[in-house]
Parts: C-alpha cells; structure tokens; sequence
C-alpha cells in the first residue's frame, strides 16, 4: 500500500474549500478522493466504505464536525481511521473541542497547501506502517500457529502412550505445555521391543524459535538412537550430535530413561536435568539425575544408573518449570511441598493433570516457562 492506494473521504460545505483541499491531495499522488457537504452525508460515505483518512470541516448544516467525528469514535479508533479538523475556528478551547470529539489532529484555515499536505502525509504514513504491522502480525500468528501444530505432533498422543503402555505392561500418562506459541521442552515415549520404556525428556535454554528449531533436531536424534542402547550411550550419541548442531551458548538439560516393568527397575542417565520421583506407599523421595547438559562439552560423559521401584509404584518426571515457577518472588514448591502433592495425587487417576491444576491454581494462565510432566507405572 502507498499513498496513491489511499482513500481520503473531504467533509466540508463550501464546495470551493473541497475543490481546494482534492487539489492538494492530488498533488500527493492521491486521487482516491469522495467528497461530502455535511456530517450526515459524510457518516452515510464511511457507512459505504471506510476511506483510510477524514479532513472534517467543524461548522456545518445538519450535523457539525463534531458531532460526526464523535459517532465515528464509537466504531472507529483513531489507528483505524484518523480524522484531521479543517477549521477556521483556532482559540484553545476550540482547539480542545475537536481532540475531545476525537479528532487526531487539526490545521486553521485559511488552508496552507504544504501544511495540509505535511500533516495528511504524516497520517498516512503511519495508517500505511500499522496496516503493514497488522498484516505481518496475521501472518506470524497464522505461521506460529502452523508451526506449534507440527511440534505438538512431534511428541506422542494419548492413543500412541495407550499403545506403548500395553506393550510394556505400564500406564503413561503426561502433560504439556508451553510460555509461548513455541516450546522448548521435548519429550517421548517408546517401547523397545522388548517390554521397555524409553522415555526422554529434554529442556532446552531459552525461548521462541531457536529452542523450538532445537526441539525439531531432538526429535530426529531420539527416532535415531537404538531401542537397545544403554541410556549413558543414548546420551553420549545425542550430545555428539547436538554439540555438532547447536551454535555456542545453546544446550539442554535431559533425563533419558528405561523402564522395566516387569522386573520394577529404572535405569537412567541424567544430563543436569531436575530430579525425578518415584511414589510409592504414601511416600514420594526424589533421585538425581546429574551430568553435563547436551550439547554444551564435546567429549561429555554419562553414567547409567538403575533404581529399582515396586510394582505399586510411580515413577514422575518434570522439567524445572514444576518447582522454579515464582509466585510473589518465591518458588512455587519446593521438595517437601512437591512430594506432599504427589503423595496427595497419587491416586488421582492422573499425577500430571493433577499436579497442573495445583499448579494453575497457584499460577494463573500460562507458565512463565515450559511445563512437562510424565509419570510412567506398571498396570
């Protein structure tokens, strides 16, 4: 759009004052121009099609500058249309009466031609940038849209966790969601073949596009690693990769995971991600998952450890969004706070959606970082 695309709608009664004023306008190359004798004829033009700028006489027949300028502020803003008083009246409370009806701005008559054509330019300008702003902003929501619609299927629905679930003789159940249109946390589930688990779920630093790039790279990575790989051997060839990706200062905090059901083991390696929980018989006790972060150190080195769990037991993973979240300057739980809900929860039917409507109670709206939580448990 440029000014010879714009639309000027000339509200005056003397005709010559309109010949004048199209005149001037001409001259900046803008020749989209109707013309109204007064405010009702004027509001029934905008009715027909809304111009992108009004120049409005103040002392008309029938209906006077004001009153037409205050109706159309009750469907129009001044972004959405900005009306210019042309007026012969200039004291300051005249002056005060037209910003009051809602006019944007004003020139005294007798017209000044480059007066007229600075402020008009000026105007339009901005009316031609906010139409821009407006239309990359539906263009970025609908990409941002398309865009966490692909990375939401990246990670698994309730019917794939229904089927790795009864492949390994487990319940999964998770919860997620993002601070922003894009998340930088990833998780996944699979079975092994072998009637295993194996889950990871991962953190990246940061927020926006990068993480969520980094997400997309995670995703291919896990498809890539063997079923069978220890999970310290799983991490060692996900850090090679990443640290090959990923540009300096970007990383990821990672739990990577099997679980095995039948023989109540969970064997791990973490990568400075927070510790999980294991539930069990009114207790909840929580394990470290210590290691550099994926993606930061070339030659990074990881260590599997096994943890054994009852067969009544729930194993709860979460990224540090569960207990790092502020509320009034403080976090929002803490360890003992965080066990007596999981003790709490355990028989909710599900620990995830349970411990997010604790959470969303004590902090409305969306998370001021990505929330993931995954519990796993044998049928």
């Amino acid at each position: 759009m440029t000014l010879s695309d714009c639309r000027v709608l000339i509200v005056d009664d003397h005709a010559h004052n309109r010949a004048l004023l199209a005149a001037l306008l001409e001259g900046l190359s803008i020749t989209l121009v109707e013309q109204a004798a007064n405010g009702i004829e004027g509001l029934e033009k905008v009715a027909r099609r809304r111009p992108d700028l009004i120049l409005l006489d103040v002392m008309m027949p029938g209906m006077d500058g004001y009153e037409m300028c205050r109706k159309l502020r009750q469907t129009y803003s001044h972004s959405d249309l900005p009306v210019i008083f042309v007026t012969a009246l200039d004291s300051p409370d005249e002056r005060s009466a037209c910003f009051a009806a809602g006019g944007t701005d004003m020139v005294a008559k007798p017209i000044n031609g480059p007066e007229i054509a600075s402020r008009v330019g000026v105007h339009l300008e901005n009316r031609i940038l906010l139409d821009r702003l407006r239309a990359f902003q539906e263009r970025l929501s609908l990409e941002l849209e398309a865009a966490r619609a692909i990375q939401e299927n990246l990670t698994p629905g309730q019917a794939e966790l229904n089927r790795v679930g009864a492949a390994t003789g487990t319940v999964i159940q998770a919860h997620a969601e993002t601070s922003s249109e894009l998340g930088g946390d990833f998780w996944s589930v699979r079975d092994d073949g072998d009637g295993h688990v194996v889950v990871l779920l991962a953190d990246f630093a940061g927020h926006g596009v990068a993480p969520a790039l980094n997400v997309i790279r995670l995703h291919t990575l896990f498809g890539r690693i063997a079923a069978a790989a220890a999970p310290h051997e799983a991490m060692v060839a996900l850090n090679a990769e990443l640290k090959a990706l990923l540009p300096v200062g970007q990383y990821a905090t990672a739990l990577y995971g099997i679980f095995d059901a039948r023989r109540g083991r969970f064997s791990f390696a973490g990568a400075a991600a927070p510790p999980f929980w294991i539930v069990q018989n009114g207790q909840a006790r929580y394990i470290e998952a210590s290691g550099p972060p994926l993606g930061a150190f070339q030659d990074a080195e990881y260590e599997t450890q096994t943890v054994e769990i009852g067969p009544d037991a729930q194993l709860f993973l979460h990224s540090d969004a569960l207990m790092e979240s502020q509320v009034d300057g403080a976090d929002i739980a803490d360890e003992q706070v965080l066990a007596a809900w999981l003790v709490e929860d355990a028989g909710s039917g599900s620990l995830p959606r349970a411990l997010a409507a604790r959470f969303h109670r004590l902090l409305p709206g969306p998370p001021p970082d990505d929330l993931t939580m995954i519990s796993i448990g044998a049928r």
